[in-house]
């Protein structure tokens, strides 16, 4: 539901879709048995193939895709799990003068899934205006509820909207920002009953120019996690890439979606080219992912990392192996860590250690032995090297350049592997045996 969401009442708010190759697991996940899963993934297959390209004023776009008809396989697997075979409404809606609004709605239905998974939610409303030049953009949308039941989750999302505004430039790309919330989630588990709820979820992705290029950025946060009895405030990541040129960035993800499978992730050898070229213009434009925060609280402590991650100037060569390009990134990531953070988990994992002895220990002996714990991590941290201690916390700045990775200095060995040719690099051809 929430791809669908984003594929109709934002489809023109977002002007970019990240494009991160998986990384693969050393062991096969069985795939959960979905219709849900299925027919939403269809239809986000064909709503992009149809839409997420789409150029210039968007209201003929938005007048396509309100008539818009799947294809009969995706119709019926939409019509098995909705009711319909499009499970959204989409019409022109009254507006100001010189504004065209459109309404969309999905109607509240629950639905039985396979594997004992079960679908409910509410009605989910959302309206777009734009001027008659589709030159502007503003989305609305709310969604009170879903519930998601598993075998071994429970899972609620509650009062979930979104509100986008945005202007349309010379060159086509949608500037300004895209925020959604949702007001908690709830997670209940079953075997074993555990319990968590999240608060206060916030996501915004903003577009701005930088000369030719383009800043992307996007901020994460939770106001408040809460397992059983414990609670992390204030979680947060925000990222920024800079100078980004969104002309090879949306070649690459054209490349993307033309040749992997929706659900599959993306093959070297097929983007390759693609691939080889938006690298060499992220290095010829000086293009940096930088992360500005990405910290948590925990009992009034917080733990903080920031930094940034550029490559350097590449040549064809670097392209014959994944390791000759990793050599070309440039990164640095500062750490800091409260030592009173520290000591706050040590008394925390003795209180819970104690429980379940059934001892009782004093307050005084629960401060003792987590001050203590905590000397003896902060010693060996800093007595290795791999960071040290400035007023209370500790810091450690992980630096990787050249292929060559340093905490705080101090050099540390990176796995090795199999040298693979690099995205774009020809293959070396196969000896011919001699006689």
């Amino acid at each position: 539901m929430k791809k669908l969401l984003l594929c109709t009442a934002l489809l023109a708010s977002f002007p970019v879709f990240a494009a991160q190759r998986p990384v693969p697991a050393k062991a096969p996940v069985a795939k959960i048995e979905s219709n849900m899963g299925d027919a939403v993934a269809a239809a986000a297959s064909e709503l992009e193939r149809n839409f997420a390209w789409a150029k210039g004023n968007p209201i003929p776009i938005f007048d396509k895709l309100a008539v818009f008809e799947f294809s009969a396989p995706t119709a019926a697997k939409l019509k098995t799990v909705f009711g319909s075979a499009r499970p959204y409404t989409m019409a022109r809606a009254p507006a100001a003068a010189g504004m065209v609004a459109f309404d969309i709605s999905v109607p509240a239905h629950s639905y039985a899934d396979l594997n004992e998974l079960n679908w409910s939610w509410s009605a989910l409303k959302a309206n777009l205006l734009t001027d008659e030049a589709g030159r502007t953009l503003t989305a609305t949308g709310s969604w009170p509820r879903l519930t998601i039941d598993a075998k071994a989750a429970n899972v609620v999302f509650n009062d979930m909207t979104v509100e986008s505004n945005q202007r349309r430039n010379g060159d086509d790309v949608w500037l300004g920002t895209a925020r959604a919330d949702v007001k908690s989630v709830d997670v209940t588990g079953k075997e074993p009953a555990v319990a968590m709820k999240m608060e206060g979820l916030s996501g915004t992705s903003s577009v701005a120019e930088n000369g030719k290029e383009y800043d992307i950025g996007s901020d994460f946060s939770i106001k408040l996690i809460t397992v059983m009895d414990e609670k992390i405030d204030d979680l947060r990541m925000s990222l920024k890439m800079n100078k980004l040129d969104l002309t090879s960035f949306e070649q690459l993800s054209k490349a993307i979606q033309k040749t992997t499978k929706p659900g599959a992730e993306p093959k070297l050898d097929d983007i390759g080219p693609q691939l080889k070229a938006f690298v060499k213009g992220m290095a010829a434009h000086g293009t940096a992912v930088e992360i500005t925060e990405m910290s948590a609280g925990y009992h009034g402590h917080r733990a903080l990392m920031k930094g940034s991650l550029a490559l350097g100037t590449t040549v064809d060569k670097d392209f014959k192996t994944t390791n000759a390009l990793m050599k070309k990134l440039d990164g640095r990531f500062e750490m800091r860590v409260p030592v009173a953070l520290i000591t706050a988990i040590a008394r925390n994992v003795t209180q819970a250690q104690a429980t379940r002895k059934g001892e009782t220990p004093t307050p005084e002996m629960l401060d003792s032995t987590a001050k203590s714990l905590s000397d003896m991590a902060v010693d060996k941290a800093t007595a290795d090297g791999y960071a040290r201690l400035d007023d209370g916390v500790l810091v450690s700045i992980v630096q990787f350049k050249a292929g060559k990775l340093t905490v705080n200095g101090k050099a540390v060995a990176l796995p090795t592997g199999s040298q693979k040719p690099a995205a774009g690099a020809k293959k070396p051809a196969k000896r011919r045996a001699t006689k």
